[in-house]
């Protein structure tokens, strides 16, 4: 039997996406092992200097740490070299984007807020669709339960990121 891809193109991007979570899931068990052997490194690295009295250099244990203390020792190791850079350019631009994750982190809130009230007139919205719309078509009926449960969603998202901030 043949089947005619020109006619069905479609098919591929849906098969791609299919394919993403699989080979995902078939590389997962290597990327483990690779995390496994570079903690077991790093411990080996511990106990020559536990055996020397000595104390380990931050690099050994930012490598015990994972992946988040890697990228911190990295950002932190960036910005030592900025800053003995002799051209301070690149020292500005990181406090410009410095500045301008603050400016957004400030307005994170609000912009909560605002897909609460968008998830909520949709629900309404499709609500009265339903209530008033040609023979109480329950398509509609189902799509203002999915934006109501996106509504309340939204809005303790909003009610935490209001309240409860971290800097």
């Amino acid at each position: 039997m043949y089947f005619d891809w020109d006619k069905h193109w479609w098919l591929i991007i849906i098969l791609a996406l299919f394919a993403v979570p699989i080979v995902q899931a078939i590389f997962e068990p290597w990327n483990r092992y690779l995390r496994y052997r570079r903690q077991k490194d790093a411990i080996d690295a511990l106990k020559v200097y536990a055996a020397q009295n000595r104390e380990p250099p931050p690099e050994v244990l930012d490598a015990l740490g994972g992946r988040r203390n890697r990228w911190r020792a990295a950002g932190a190791a960036i910005g030592e070299a900025a800053a003995r850079a002799t051209d301070d350019r690149w020292t500005r631009r990181a406090e410009r984007w410095d500045q301008r994750w603050e400016r957004r982190m400030a307005g994170e809130p609000l912009r909560r807020w605002n897909g609460a009230i968008f998830a909520g007139a949709v629900a309404v919205g499709f609500g009265l669709a339903w209530q008033y719309g040609h023979d109480h078509n329950d398509t509609f009926l189902i799509v203002a339960l999915i934006a109501g449960a996106l509504t309340i969603a939204a809005t303790i998202s909003a009610v935490i990121a209001t309240f409860w901030r971290v800097d």
